[in-house]
């Protein structure tokens, strides 16, 4: 039914068709809704973030460079610890993750991941709009985000303006990005 997505999310030339994870929740029409992170959230979100990675990022990324990003989810208990720092946030469908943002430190957008089946739907909107509100609510000016190739325009329809060009090493890869904020208040 939705073969004309896969191919635009593909595209041609590319080496290989994004990864799938068939046990991620996809849009069935069912609501979702925001709510914080918890324990039960442990095993399915380094699932998404690597998913996210490897199906969002295919049209960006070479595979050596999403296999590397998506390793910060190796250790998936570490991957959850660092969640637990600031505001984590999820997107709830059925009871279950379908997509995270983290807001750490209180002025930055620090991950923002939507499983691949929701991707489109809005999921991601009400992620940054939420932990946009939860930044003015603690005082922030200015919000920050370090955005991939795959997600610089959705920031920027956000409102965040494009500061910088720059590059992260992961697992001995460069993985290229972009430094962007968007101001909260005017001062």
């Amino acid at each position: 039914m939705f073969d004309w997505l896969r191919r635009r999310r593909t595209g041609p030339g590319l080496e290989t068709p994004p990864d799938t994870d068939d046990s991620l929740p996809v849009m069935d029409g069912g609501p979702f809704f925001i709510r914080p992170m918890e324990a039960a959230d442990a095993e399915l979100l380094p699932r998404i973030f690597r998913a996210a990675i490897h199906g969002q990022g295919a049209a960006f990324y070479s595979p050596a460079q999403r296999k590397a990003w998506a390793s910060a989810a190796d250790d998936a208990a570490a991957f959850v610890a660092g969640l637990e720092q600031g505001v984590t946030i999820v997107a709830d469908l059925d009871g279950r993750a379908g997509g995270f943002a983290q807001l750490h430190p209180e002025n930055t957008l620090h991950m923002m991941y939507v499983a691949p089946g929701l991707a489109g739907y809005g999921v991601a909107t009400l992620l940054c709009q939420y932990l946009e509100d939860e930044a003015r609510i603690l005082g922030q000016d200015v919000l920050h985000t370090h955005a991939s190739l795959a997600a610089k325009r959705f920031f920027e329809q956000m409102g965040f303006k494009m500061e910088a060009e720059e590059t992260v090493t992961r697992a001995g890869v460069t993985i290229p990005r972009f430094s962007m904020t968007k101001i909260l208040r005017r001062t």
